[in-house]
């Protein structure tokens, strides 16, 4: 399977598809034959059966492609049958802190950098019984990517200190909650909002640490890639079942 790691490192434009209700096997396959790089599940706001889940993040294994999951808090159970299942990146929704982050670090990475328990031989090695245990916990830690997602007012405050960890590989912007953290809802151009915004950019630049954010195509990241935006969560099955429907019956109707 691919390196989500080495992705972020050597690729110009990194880009993944969502998943946020649809876990059958089929639907792996189309994400793949789409070309993206990665498949982020949005753990956070949507509701998935776990053992499905599970069984759904091995399908994208088996087809090449890394799997980056919305923790929905910072659990350490939730993090780890995340990991087990075969995630390799874990995002942090509402980072506010150091604390949050390092406590983040903890779960994800296996001993001496973090608190991980060993369980090798599930999805997160394709059920392979046959490894070097050794080499598979020196490989997750190298490989495991975790992402600070950023989303309010006391975020971009801290996020010097946020971006100090040494761990954290992509500070990732939820611009619609940060609008409303500001008290200024979906006003993405507010010079409030693009003052927070431009912070984050200038932290991470200073931190050397990679930018990412939800967008629903590319006319919308376009911009963003200017400003030196590289990962992108984009549009998922619900969003291209709506606009392809209804897409279609509109041809009907105007022909009609």
């Amino acid at each position: 399977m691919p390196s989500l790691k080495q992705m972020i490192r050597e690729k110009k434009v990194v880009v993944g598809l969502t998943t946020q209700h649809v876990t059958q096997p089929w639907l792996a396959k189309l994400w793949k034959r789409s070309g993206t790089d990665f498949v982020y599940i949005e753990y956070e706001h949507c509701f998935f059966n776990e053992a499905e889940l599970a069984s759904f993040i091995l399908c994208c294994r088996a087809e090449g492609l890394p799997v980056v999951a919305k923790t929905p808090e910072c659990s350490r159970t939730h993090v780890a049958k995340l990991l087990e299942a075969g995630v390799i990146g874990i995002q942090l929704p509402w980072t506010e802190s150091r604390a949050q982050i390092d406590q983040l670090v903890s779960y994800v990475k296996f001993p001496p950098v973090g608190i991980r328990a060993a369980s090798p031989g599930m999805g997160n090695s394709d059920y392979n019984l046959d490894i070097d245990g050794k080499l598979f916990l020196e490989k997750a830690n190298e490989e495991t990517v975790v992402l600070a997602h950023v989303e309010t007012r006391r975020g971009v405050d801290h996020i010097d200190e946020i971006l100090s960890c040494p761990q954290v590989d992509i500070v990732f912007l939820g611009l619609t909650d940060l609008t409303v953290s500001y008290g200024l809802p979906a006003q993405y151009t507010h010079p409030d909002v693009e003052s927070a915004i431009e912070k984050v950019l200038a932290a991470a630049k200073r931190a050397g640490k990679l930018v990412g954010m939800w967008v629903p195509g590319y006319a919308v990241a376009r911009p963003w890639i200017e400003k030196g935006v590289s990962f992108f969560e984009t549009a998922s099955e619900i969003d291209m079942i709506d606009s392809s429907a209804r897409r279609i019956i509109s041809e009907f109707r105007q022909a009609g």
